[in-house]
């Protein structure tokens, strides 16, 4: 099963492309403007078999707002273009995919100043709603994650947000997925204090 998959939710641009079981795989960090690279990048590994991905795989959040709007505006166009089905994947299950732990950890992205979009999971599994709160929510409790290095100093271990995860949530999921109409794909999207 061949699929593009594509996680802008941090200042990380990732996206892989697999086909035929072979993965070519892009990530640059530190990333303003995921619209300058989404569509050359995508090109670039999709070297003109585009015809033969049968989904595209979107993070859809929570995370950076102008990431997730950028990266889902172009996959459903993409999409919409090329008739294919875009499978949405939660950007803490894809970190979370990579991660063995057991008992209570959060999974969070750093959001701003003293800010993050996170959620309690207890032996892998979510405890709860995702939010965006301020980061001492999470003070002496473990945290995998990405962009607290200089903030959280004890139990905390970078996970960056991976499009190779999402791609494989994608995959487990695409022969039990009823067909999602593009309209109805969105960012999740967090306020400060709110839950979804």
């Amino acid at each position: 099963m061949n699929f593009l998959s594509i996680d802008t939710s941090s200042t990380i641009c990732s996206i892989t492309f697999c086909n035929k079981s072979k993965y070519t795989y892009f990530e640059k960090e530190n990333v303003r403007e995921h619209t300058k690279l989404l569509g050359p990048v995508c090109k670039d590994i999709l070297n003109n078999k585009l015809n033969t991905i049968d989904f595209i795989a979107l993070s859809i959040g929570p995370g950076s707002y102008t990431g997730l709007k950028t990266s889902c505006s172009f996959a459903k166009g993409l999409a919409f273009a090329i008739s294919k089905p875009i499978i949405p994947v939660c950007t803490f299950d894809g970190i979370n995919y990579s991660i063995k732990s057991k008992g209570k950890y959060y999974i969070a992205l750093y959001s701003h100043r003293d800010y993050a979009f996170y959620q309690l999971f207890k032996d892998g599994n979510k405890s709860g709603e995702p939010k965006c709160s301020k980061i001492s929510n999470m003070k002496n409790s473990i945290v995998f994650g990405y962009g607290f290095k200089e903030i959280l100093e004890n139990n905390y271990f970078e996970k960056k947000p991976s499009s190779k995860n999402i791609g494989m949530i994608a995959k487990e999921k695409y022969n039990n997925l009823s067909k999602v109409s593009l309209n109805d794909i969105q960012p999740i999207f967090l306020s400060v204090g709110e839950k979804k």
